[in-house]
């Protein structure tokens, strides 16, 4: 009977891993039929700086001169030149995130006029499409994201929220 029921679930357990159960190295999902491995795969809406979006997701921000943005808290790092930018997810539940960057780039992680301790910081130098990632713990509030130092005008973005337990096997 236990074998009958484990063979019941594990299939709904593997469906149900979120997107954002990533590659530790270079930031990319497990495979699972029907969905892309790579966030930056498929199509990504584009939106200028200073904008906001409705929840965490996946997609590509404009930058600017970095001399040109208004950073509403000041960055942790300061203006060290190159392009810089930033966006707010309105609706963003609490829990842990991983936050992918496709180019160089510092990120600041923002809440309440409050930097976020970015708990692990990877930088991705053999994997085609990702530089970097961050991972940050947030409330149930809207999340702020900073950018800035980075070479080119544009960046791909993912903000995925991860998986509240590792599997272990």
């Amino acid at each position: 009977m236990r074998a009958h029921l484990v063979a019941c679930l594990l299939p709904l357990l593997t469906a149900s891993i979120p997107a954002a159960a990533l590659d530790e190295d270079c930031g990319r999902v497990p495979a699972i039929p029907g969905r892309e491995s790579d966030p930056f795969d498929s199509y990504l809406p584009t939106i200028d700086s200073a904008l906001s979006l409705p929840k965490e997701g996946v997609f590509a921000l404009r930058l600017r001169p970095v001399g040109d943005v208004i950073y509403p808290v000041q960055p942790e790092r300061g203006s060290d030149g190159g392009y810089g930018g930033i966006v707010t997810l309105e609706n963003i539940p609490a829990g842990r995130y991983r936050i992918v960057l496709s180019e160089e780039a510092w990120v600041d992680a923002v809440q309440g006029n409050a930097h976020l301790p970015l708990l692990s910081v990877r930088r991705a130098i053999d994997c085609p499409g990702t530089r970097q990632s961050v991972q940050v713990e947030v409330k149930g509030e809207p999340l702020m994201l900073q950018f800035g130092g980075a070479t080119a005008a544009r960046v791909k973005i993912a903000v995925l929220r991860i998986w509240p337990f590792e599997w272990k096997w």
